[in-house]
């Protein structure tokens, strides 16, 4: 864990970086690496015996852009998210959901686009593209 004052954490995001934003203290970020859920003991020798994947590309520059631009305006209201990067798309996961930057906006978790945080990025949100929220299945 490292804390970093935001303009270098809206630059880490641009670069593509994974990170997490588990808190603030005064006007700095505390900022970690992102981590997955291990389920089970695998053992080093076992993750090397993984066949290796070729790389698929990383996310579009607009992405890194939109990501670096909610996560200032997330940051400067002092909330918590992780931010994700894959092959063409970014993940924001803050609150109890999670937004998708793809071709359009992709957001799940949450009940309507006026539950907290949207309304804060929902003009970034609508700059990317076409916004659409899941809703869950039944």
């Amino acid at each position: 864990m490292e804390k970093i004052p935001l303009s270098a954490l809206v630059e880490r995001i641009k670069a593509g970086e994974n990170l997490e934003v588990s808190g603030y203290e005064g006007e700095y970020a505390v900022v970690d690496k992102v981590r997955g859920v291990v389920k089970g003991d695998i053992s080093a020798d076992e993750l090397a015996d993984l066949k290796k994947r070729k790389p698929r590309g990383g996310p579009t520059k607009k992405q890194l852009e939109t990501a670096g631009e909610i996560a200032r305006r997330l940051a400067e209201n002092k909330l918590a998210f992780k931010v994700v990067f894959g092959p063409r798309e970014a993940t924001i996961r803050v609150g109890k959901g999670f937004i998708r930057l793809v071709e359009g906006v992709k957001i799940a978790g949450f009940s309507s686009l006026d539950e907290a945080p949207l309304p804060l990025i929902m003009d970034i949100l609508e700059k990317y593209g076409e916004v659409k929220l899941l809703k869950p299945l039944k």
